[in-house]
């Protein structure tokens, strides 16, 4: 039978950082020259990083690029290297170093292409230009990118067993089926895809069902490569596939590691080749044995989400150029997940731990941080707020009250709880100024929804992990399960039982009733519906579009009276619409969730509409 000696290359590029990128790739070149690789396929835009966003409008930042890709080539030899960079559409090589005529009857305005580029012998020989160019959830790709044409050409590889027909995708190209399907019947025998493909929860899974689908309609082999680290909010999870003909998981690559794959790729008898075929020549000239491909083991979901946060968060600190943090420790579950979270990815030493008790804390949640510093192994500090509080407070009551009154309003006691809060965020923020730490917000997606925090107190810093979060873990309707703040809290506990050391958490703060501390015996379900009722709610009408009356049916479905029903989600709701204007000003989250808030949900903030104004009509209970 004859092979392919794929070699995939998960590389965890940087935005940005064209050397780095390309010593990578030179260097994984190198690796799967010596062990007789054919083809070394690495992901999508891997030269520049992915997004680069507007960068790519800038004109020297894509002459950098196409330079770096030329300068890779010079190092290619026998294997034949498949690496991702944009590229101006009037550049594009084709065989023999040519522009390939499909580039000019491309009709899009745009003069950059989301391009794989060939190298081959020294040079850029070839490239294909990604087809379809998504624009839904985190992706916009038609901001910059032009896309190419369906019917590219195919190429062809000189092997040790003969020759190899194979087709190149982009990303989106291999989700629509129907692209895998025209290239088998075009006469491709195997697809290669390079990817930059941002993890959600649910999308290992996702992506596999849709590679097995893809390549067993088509009844062609798939070789999928996938980006992995974190670039701002996203977080790539790795786990590069490869599929045989029948969907059979030939090889997985690590999930949210740097990996590197090397699989013999059955590729069945030739067929009739109907497209322009570009010819590579001859790929590696000798085949020494390999180690069989590992198919590495799938994350449980707590496990995936944890890792992807880790991640995330890591790599964001450590891009930024500033590997250490701060942030605040109340002794409640959010600030004990948020401080583990950075703990293992950064390292204790790196995180700093802040309790800054005012004038309604608890003993109990001062000892609560105490313990959890100790038991990450951080470096613990209590700066209390009290006196700031009642200096301000002094000072501000008279006045504001004048000022109220003189308007014909009562003042609102909740400035005097947000004051608290703002002189957290002071109290940090001046921390980070003066050592140059990142200041992590603790927040949870639960509150971000509802306007459930402070601004300019709680929400001040440079990343929140806990961002995409809600606090309870949640079923959706197809059964995707979000994990919530409660439930990884118990689960990095439990892997810490079973690794022999001390759970980080203490098991008072997860158990004792959530609270902002902000006023006398205060908790937070005095403010909002209990987390039980509220993050359904939430992940219903976030996740899946659920609509107001749907919300309501479904209270009602759990014996709710339709009134109180109506009462509760137009409250939920409201305070979802409200505040827009809020979550517009905090840190960046991690994603995680299909659909978070930022790049997935672009919502006016000046706006008429309201979601609760929806459901008003009692004759929908019928």
């Amino acid at each position: 039978m004859t092979r392919l000696r794929v070699m995939l290359t998960q590389l965890p590029v940087r935005v940005g950082d064209l050397a780095g990128n390309t010593a990578a790739i030179a260097a994984s070149a190198g690796r799967a020259s010596a062990a007789g690789v054919d083809v070394l396929l690495a992901p999508e835009m891997a030269v520049t990083g992915y997004p680069c966003e507007d960068l790519l409008a800038e004109p020297d930042f894509v002459a950098a690029a196409q330079a770096a890709v030329t300068t890779l080539a010079t190092g290619v030899t026998s294997t034949v290297v498949i690496v991702g960079s944009p590229w101006r559409a009037d550049d594009l090589p084709g065989a023999g170093g040519a522009r390939a005529e499909a580039w000019a009857a491309d009709a899009a305005p745009r003069s950059l292409r989301n391009a794989a580029l060939v190298l081959h012998d020294g040079h850029v020989v070839a490239a294909h230009a990604k087809s379809l160019l998504p624009t839904y959830s985190v992706f916009d790709d038609t901001r910059h990118f032009g896309a190419g044409v369906r019917d590219q050409a195919l190429y062809r590889v000189e092997t040790v067993d003969g020759p190899v027909v194979l087709a190149v995708l982009v990303c989106e190209d291999a989700w629509d089926t129907t692209m895998v399907a025209e290239v088998a019947a075009a006469g491709a025998q195997v697809v290669l895809v390079t990817n930059g493909s941002p993890y959600h929860v649910g999308k290992p899974a996702l992506r596999l069902a849709q590679l097995r689908t893809a390549a067993a309609a088509a009844g062609i082999p798939v070789a999928y490569v996938n980006a992995v680290g974190g670039q701002d909010e996203l977080v790539f999870d790795g786990g590069s596939l490869v599929v045989d003909a029948d969907g059979t998981v030939l090889a997985r690559g690590a999930a949210f590691a740097a990996d590197e794959l090397v699989v013999d790729v059955p590729v069945g008898p030739a067929r009739p080749v109907l497209r322009t075929v570009v010819d590579l020549g001859v790929g590696a000239p000798r085949r020494p044995v390999v180690d069989v491909p590992r198919v590495a083991d799938e994350l449980d979901v707590d496990a995936e989400v944890y890792t992807a946060l880790v991640t995330g968060f890591g790599d964001y600190c450590r891009r930024s150029g500033v590997p250490r943090v701060v942030l605040g420790l109340s002794g409640g579950i959010d600030s004990a997940l948020a401080a583990t979270i950075a703990v293992d990815a950064l390292g204790a030493e790196n995180v700093w731990g802040i309790g800054m008790p005012g004038p309604y804390s608890s003993a109990g949640s001062v000892g609560d941080a105490r313990e959890l510093a100790d038991n990450l192994g951080i470096r613990f500090d209590v700066v209390p707020i009290t006196d700031a509080y009642e200096e301000r407070h002094a000072v501000l009551d008279g006045l504001v009250d004048e000022v109220a009154v003189a308007r014909g309003r009562v003042p609102d006691p909740v400035a005097w709880e947000n004051l608290q809060a703002r002189l957290r965020g002071a109290t940090l923020m001046t921390v980070s100024n003066a050592v140059g730490a990142l200041v992590v917000t603790t927040g949870n997606r639960s509150e971000s929804a509802v306007g459930y925090f402070t601004l300019y107190g709680d929400s001040c810093g440079a990343i929140n992990p806990l961002g995409d979060l809600l606090k309870t873990t949640i079923t959706l309707a197809d059964g995707t399960v979000l994990p919530g703040v409660y439930g990884l809290s118990q689960w990095r506990n439990d892997q810490a039982l079973v690794a022999g050391r001390v759970p980080p958490i203490p098991a008072s703060t997860l158990t004792k009733p959530a609270s902002a501390e902000l006023a006398p015996d205060q908790q937070d379900s005095d403010s909002l519906p209990p987390y039980e009722v509220l993050d359904p709610l939430l992940a219903a009408f976030l996740e899946e579009h659920a609509s107001a009356q749907d919300l309501a049916a479904g209270l009602v479905a759990d014996g709710w009276a339709w009134d109180v029903a109506v009462a509760t989600v137009n409250r939920v709701l409201g305070l979802v619409d409200r505040s827009e204007f809020k979550r517009r000003q905090v840190a960046m989250r991690v994603k995680v969730s299909r659909l978070s808030f930022g790049r997935d949900r672009r919502m006016p903030v000046a706006n008429h509409w309201s979601h609760a104004d929806a459901v008003v009509r009692d004759a929908v209970a019928a």
